[in-house]
């Protein structure tokens, strides 16, 4: 296996002993999974996940009976010095970590259905092993490692708008879509795309095809969106068509194979979708399939003027137990093959928004990365989200630019919470530096709400840095200065009360809940923070 940063001195990482394959006894640890909904931590024998969909259940990635399969990045941590095991690359393969309740590690790639000819060979992706006491520097390493194999597509700013995704959801139309312009030209003019999300087409996978709802057109709306001065994005999930479309329809030979030469349904083999299923998966290793996905985005970016495309569901492009046209192409090969099809029928100039998507096969072919569940108005979903992006705010303008979903303020009928736990979300958001998109119906929200929305938009620091894998504290830097500090209590049952050093004379209160209390005590300050409850402090404009 090809090694990147091993050197005779590091074989053996503090009681990491890469040869015996084991891990520390009692290492705590965090692990990447192989698509953006999956993410855990904990220790060999009790590991937990922190989304809804993890790698080995809903995904069926991995048979995890007897051990538990980690993708891409493993960071330990062990007696106050941190052990990162990831891969730096992923152009052909995904890269593995299992971890057996005793401790045992196993480390390989995946190489799905590859059929290999006599007397061939595979070459490996890149291994990257490191450690040191700075938790933030040992990722930044690994975030260096990873673009030697995979420059980071650039953009010159962070992007931000409004979606219609979490208060129309597959409702949306074209009279929602005109509403919220006239807000984006009013009082948020600061707010420069609106994305329609899903809902517009007729069907999955007819993404020319406007649904009723949409009786002028796509392509006229989008018109009237520039002309109001404003960009206009769209939501598309590429390699995904129901059995009812067009596309299906008319050429099923395009799509995933099962054993029988049939298409495949995901469900069969994995995750189904969350709606309009089954979902059948395009072939891209097929130019007739790849030349389709150039017609589709060549459209859109030259006739519709889209120059912003949230990609979803293309974790599917990845589908696993399928057969492509090409068998010497791995679903890696294959989903790589479609993404920069993509690119190549927007020159190369169009935004790309990965969501729902496989993490390390898209590096490199993505600008923004949707790095946690979607948002729903409660408090364990605002937790849940909170702490998959904090976990990944490393990756932030090193790998791509974090997408940690859409800003909500407001209840709907079906989706409603308390102002703390508003405050959490506002907070988790500030802390996260990522985009900033705006999920709320515009004409409802009132002046505070604007105000938090504005703030988020206008946020420039870095992505906050958390010392610790408990995810209590965090400092964001701006320039090399330190402008804001963070303080969480994850507890849903006790209170948390912190002696800790403060000077009230720079720093101020920016945003907390009514049950927070800061209190001088002799050269320092106690907070106390309530269950599921946050605060942060901003340096004053005059420091």
């Amino acid at each position: 296996m090809r090694v990147d940063n091993l050197s005779s001195h590091n074989i053996r990482l503090g009681q990491v002993d890469l040869l015996a394959g084991m891990l520390p006894q009692q290492a705590k640890f965090h692990a990447e999974g192989f698509q953006m909904l999956a993410q855990s931590y904990g220790q060999a024998e009790h590991i937990k996940a922190i989304g809804r969909c993890p790698d080995a259940g809903e995904y069926r990635l991995s048979d995890d009976h007897d051990h538990f399969t980690a993708y891409n990045q493993l960071l330990l941590e062990t007696n106050g010095r941190y052990i990162l095991l990831g891969f730096s690359s992923c152009l052909r393969f995904s890269g593995y970590f299992k971890i057996y309740p005793d401790g045992r590690l196993v480390i390989g790639i995946d190489a799905d259905t590859l059929v290999l000819t006599g007397r061939s060979f595979i070459e490996s992706e890149h291994l990257f092993v490191s450690e040191g006491a700075d938790r933030e520097a040992v990722l930044a390493e690994f975030a260096s490692a990873i673009n030697r194999h995979h420059p980071r597509l650039t953009w010159p700013t962070k992007p931000n708008g409004w979606c219609s995704w979490y208060h129309y959801y597959a409702d949306i139309s074209a009279a929602d879509i005109a509403e919220n312009l006239q807000q984006l030209v009013g009082p948020y003019e600061y707010l420069e795309h609106l994305l329609i999300d899903d809902g517009y087409q007729e069907f999955m996978g007819d993404w020319l095809h406007p649904s009723e709802r949409f009786p002028g057109g796509v392509e006229h709306l989008c018109k009237q969106i520039r002309e109001q001065g404003k960009e206009p994005a769209i939501w598309v999930a590429p390699f995904i068509a129901q059995a009812e479309s067009r596309l299906f329809q008319q050429h099923p030979e395009w799509f995933v194979k099962d054993q029988d030469g049939q298409p495949l349904a995901a469900e069969k083999v994995t995750y189904g979708g969350w709606r309009c299923t089954p979902w059948y998966v395009l072939d891209t290793t097929q130019p007739e399939a790849n030349a389709y996905l150039y017609k589709v985005f060549r459209h859109m970016y030259q006739r519709w003027g889209v120059r912003y495309f949230k990609l979803d569901a293309i974790y599917w492009g990845t589908l696993a137990k399928g057969y492509r046209a090409q068998s010497d192409k791995t679903r890696i090969e294959a989903y790589r093959m479609g993404m920069q099809t993509i690119h190549q029928a927007c020159d190369g100039k169009a935004y790309i928004l990965g969501c729902n998507a496989p993490m390390w096969p898209s590096l490199g072919l993505v600008h923004g990365m949707r790095v946690a569940d979607d948002v729903e108005r409660n408090i364990d979903r605002f937790k849940q989200i909170a702490k998959e992006t904090f976990f990944r705010n490393w990756q932030d303008q090193r790998l791509w630019q974090n997408d940690p979903d859409c800003v909500t303020l407001n209840n709907l009928a079906q989706q409603q919470t308390h102002q703390a736990a508003y405050n959490w979300h506002r907070v988790s958001l500030l802390a996260s530096s990522g985009l900033v998109f705006s999920g709320d119906r515009l004409l409802e929200l009132k002046p505070g709400q604007q105000q938090v929305l504005q703030k988020l938009q206008q946020n420039q620091p870095e992505a906050a840095r958390f010392e610790r894998s408990d995810l209590g504290h965090a400092k964001q830097y701006q320039n090399g200065q330190l402008v804001r500090q963070y303080w969480f209590n994850w507890d849903a049952q006790q209170s948390l009360s912190l002696l800790v050093d403060l000077d009230l004379s720079q720093w101020q209160v920016l945003w907390c809940d009514e049950q927070f209390v800061c209190q001088p005590k002799n050269l320092q300050v106690q907070l106390r923070l309530a269950v599921n409850s946050a605060v942060v402090f901003e340096l004053k404009s005059e420091f």
